[in-house]
């Protein structure tokens, strides 16, 4: 970001709310790289396959090793900057490039240059800092893999610790876990999932109710306000009428934000990283642990499929999407006619009181936004035009995802056989009736194929919706039209 933009940037994001900010935290520059950021689940990272992610508006490739250690480098190659995850992990586990050859080890060294001759000067081509590429840390842990975007040469020598979940690591903990590529910028997705009072009306029969909706008095729970490191905050009451007592909230910077309730029976929290890949995308990495006392529940957890869960997950998701990548757009406009954020939004109530202090810490600690490289745009993308842009499933997580693409290609080869299956049956009962066979088998095949034919619409319904959510969400019922609409698309 430009020194310009940011100071633009800065000033439209200024909120009017009386929230404190220590002056430790407004006297710091603000590092957006000396932070560890998780890329993906390990779960669905390919044992011999290169992955890429962008960070930072930065590309990154990642591939484990022989040894099993995974590694990262930056996703181009020196030699002609093309991006190293079309290539392959070869033999000794290094990293190859699909266009010339050159490989490279997990610590960004050359190693290999096919172009080039023994003893004609391929040894100290190898040893040039030009054909090395930047190498980042990486770890594993808690079931995700994890970067710090600062090259190994130029990171300190002892690394901040992970933003884990403790509740995570309990024995009596079970987790759904899902992943998104969404099409809004990283602060509009934290600033939502902070946003309590939107879960009755934006979620209403998804996992909120309108009936449950209550005036929200929303708290910081230290008198430090925001710092460096984020906030904490408390609201008293707690959500469904407080039912399971108060709701604690935590924003860990730049990253984290979580919801914790706690009740004698269980706990439960929402966890969000929201991970800044470039200006108006960010990479949704959710977690939603349950701590029961009872083993029971625990056992029915287990029983759904991941792939199943996340057809659900991803509809909670976008009961917001669309007006969430408008909104965004709406106030840019408004930035750049100068008004701050509190002159855009009208935010009277102590509901808003999160939101605010998230602005206060982009503005006042984390210099107005992420550190994107020099130069790049960071402009919002263009307005999508279409809503099945907006509520794509396919690409934003279902090819990324192992148990989403592999039960995809499940359904698939299940529909082929049961069409054969369906058109097999059928042509039996039509044999069956013109040969005057008795009418309990033509009837017996004629339910078999129809059968065959239900079943193969209900998995097509199953695979539609890994590629695509359905429109409009559960808080409003389709018009007439809506829903003819979305039934001739889960037809063909």
């Amino acid at each position: 970001m430009t020194r310009a933009g940011a100071a633009t940037r800065r000033r439209a994001l200024q909120t009017t709310e009386d929230t404190p900010v220590s002056a430790e935290a407004r006297a710091e520059a603000y590092d957006w790289r000396a932070h560890w950021y998780p890329a993906a689940y390990v779960a669905d990272v390919e044992k011999d396959a290169p992955l890429t992610f962008t960070l930072l508006g930065e590309p990154l490739v990642f591939w484990r090793d022989k040894s099993g250690e995974m590694r990262c480098v930056a996703d181009r190659c020196p030699h002609r900057l093309v991006p190293l995850s079309e290539g392959r992990v070869n033999e000794t586990g290094e990293l190859e490039c699909g266009y010339h050859g050159w490989t490279f080890t997990g610590e960004g060294k050359c190693t290999s240059i096919p172009q080039i001759e023994q003893g004609t000067g391929l040894e100290t081509a190898l040893k040039s800092p030009r054909s090395c590429v930047a190498a980042y840390p990486t770890k594993e842990a808690q079931g995700m893999l994890w970067v710090y975007p600062t090259s190994m040469d130029k990171a300190p020598a002892t690394l901040p610790d992970l933003p884990l979940i403790p509740e995570y690591d309990d024995p009596e903990c079970v987790c759904q876990d899902i992943f998104r590529d969404l099409p809004m910028d990283w602060a509009t997705l934290l600033e939502n999932v902070m946003d309590v009072s939107h879960v009755p009306f934006t979620h209403h029969n998804s996992v909120g109710k309108r009936e449950n909706a209550t005036p929200v008095n929303l708290e910081l729970a230290s008198a430090a306000g925001v710092t460096a490191n984020g906030f904490e905050g408390i609201w008293k009451e707690g959500p469904r009428k407080g039912k399971y007592g108060s709701q604690y909230t935590e924003f860990k910077a730049p990253t984290l934000m979580r919801h914790t309730l706690k009740t004698e029976a269980f706990t439960t929290l929402t966890v969000v990283y929201a991970v800044p890949t470039t200006p108006g995308r960010c990479r949704l990495m959710a977690r939603f642990p349950f701590i029961f006392k009872s083993a029971l529940p625990r056992f029915f957890f287990g029983l759904y499929p991941q792939w199943f869960s996340h057809t659900n997950q991803n509809a909670i998701l976008e009961d917001d999407q669309i007006f969430l990548h408008k909104q965004e757009r709406l106030i840019e406009v408004e930035q750049k006619e100068g008004k701050s954020y509190a002159q855009s939004c009208y935010m009277p109530t102590k509901a808003d009181v999160y939101v605010s202090a998230f602005r206060k810490w982009i503005v006042d600690v984390a210099g107005g936004g992420p550190a994107w490289p020099k130069d790049m745009p960071t402009d919002l993308p263009p307005q999508e035009t279409t809503r099945e842009a907006l509520l794509d499933r396919y690409h934003s997580h279902t090819i990324n995802c192992k148990s989403c693409a592999s039960a995809l290609a499940k359904i698939g080869k299940a529909r082929k056989a049961l069409r054969v299956l369906t058109f097999v049956a059928l042509a039996a009962a039509v044999a069956t009736f013109a040969r005057a066979v008795p009418l309990k088998y033509t009837i017996a095949l004629s339910v078999l194929s129809a059968a065959c034919a239900l079943v193969r619409e209900k998995l097509g319904a199953f695979a539609a919706k890994m590629k695509i959510g359905p429109y409009p969400p559960p808080r409003r019922p389709p018009s007439m039209m809506e829903a003819a609409l979305q039934q001739a698309r889960i037809a063909f």
